[in-house]
């Protein structure tokens, strides 16, 4: 079941907005403090909290789960802030997510108790899995034991993902359309043994704290799609996959994005990057992702205001910050290498 629409009134920075997602690939653009990874978190921890509720999950195994407790549980666990009242922007703060079949509305307000609601069929609502930008492969062994018995810097999205993580590989090892890609840029396929990951290049294996970071970015996706986490009904949020990655893997990983929604996932990024975000929209140019199925938003700040316009291609959008940050570049070259008046070649 595809995530529709999301709408925020007085949530963080966001005063009045709304997302209309598209059903496939959602890209967010902006520059830093516009929103971007607060919108992708909130989206992950109200569908989580979704999920558990209609399977009868608690985050903390509770006997009977309430869907305000694992509201406020998630987005405290996910956001990390000192108190409620940090998500409300003035008095009250509400926040609506949308699927095509099902619905949550989340009320706080500062000083007082967080309400929630949730109408239609939660039970077809999708797992969510949040990749944060740096790489966790690294950091896997030990690390779910560790986050439950200790106070911890990371947020609910790095234990989720290392749970994720620790699942054992699919007997079918996962799509070879996604995967074959990835270990081919590799040169290896990554597996897990005794609680840590590997790298398996020909004649040897590297354990993945040996291997460039870009590298293990790549490889934490490939072991999600090898057990199955990546699925056809899963939910993608992945904040700057650019991060560590060398531009060049901008095709690889839009490659990757759509993939995922045509194997029937819902992908959201967040990126700063201007190759990833051309490769994106020249998907949707050269039909490769279909009309309609994916959608750009740009975020940006005017006065106190956070606004966000949609396009379905980056060439419909009216405001672009990394294009304007390359012009402006652009225009800084010419001025210095060119004496006034004289025209570039």
């Amino acid at each position: 079941m595809k995530l529709t629409r999301l709408t925020l009134q007085g949530f963080t920075v966001f005063s009045d907005a709304a997302f209309d997602f598209a059903p496939g690939v959602n890209v967010l653009i902006g520059e830093n403090g516009t929103g971007k990874s607060h919108v992708l978190k909130l989206v992950y921890a109200l569908t989580e909290a979704a999920r558990r509720f209609a399977a009868g999950e608690g985050l903390e195994r509770a006997a009977e789960p309430k869907l305000d407790d694992l509201v406020r549980g998630m987005l405290m666990g996910v956001f990390l802030p000192d108190s409620l009242d940090s998500f409300a922007q003035t008095i009250q703060a509400d926040v609506s997510l949308e699927w095509e079949d099902a619905r949550v509305e989340v009320t706080l307000t500062p000083g007082a108790a967080l309400t929630s609601k949730a109408t239609g069929d939660l039970s077809k609502i999708g797992r969510p899995l949040f990749i944060p930008p740096r790489e966790v492969l690294s950091i896997f062994p030990g690390f779910v034991e560790a986050w439950l018995r200790r106070e911890s810097a990371f947020d609910r999205t790095y234990f989720d993902l290392c749970v994720a993580l620790g699942l054992k590989p699919l007997r079918s090892r996962g799509p070879a359309a996604l995967l074959d890609p990835i270990e081919q840029e590799l040169g290896g396929e990554v597996f897990m043994r005794d609680g840590r990951f590997y790298l398996n290049y020909p004649g040897d294996d590297m354990e993945v704290t040996m291997v460039a970071e870009g590298d293990r970015k790549l490889a934490m996706i490939a072991y999600l799609l090898i057990n199955g986490s990546l699925s056809e009904n899963a939910y993608l949020l992945w904040d700057e996959p650019e991060a560590n990655l060398n531009p060049k893997r901008a095709r690889l990983t839009s490659d990757t994005a759509a993939g995922l929604a045509h194997a029937g996932a819902q992908v959201f990024m967040a990126t700063h990057d201007y190759a990833l975000t051309s490769e994106l929209s020249l998907k949707v140019d050269t039909g490769a992702l279909r009309p309609g199925e994916a959608a750009f938003f740009a975020l940006r700040r005017e006065e106190t205001e956070i606004l966000v316009e949609r396009g379905e291609r980056l060439a419909a959008l009216q405001h672009n910050a990394i294009l304007d940050a390359i012009a402006s570049l652009h225009e800084r070259e010419q001025q210095a290498f060119f004496a006034p008046g004289e025209t570039p070649r």
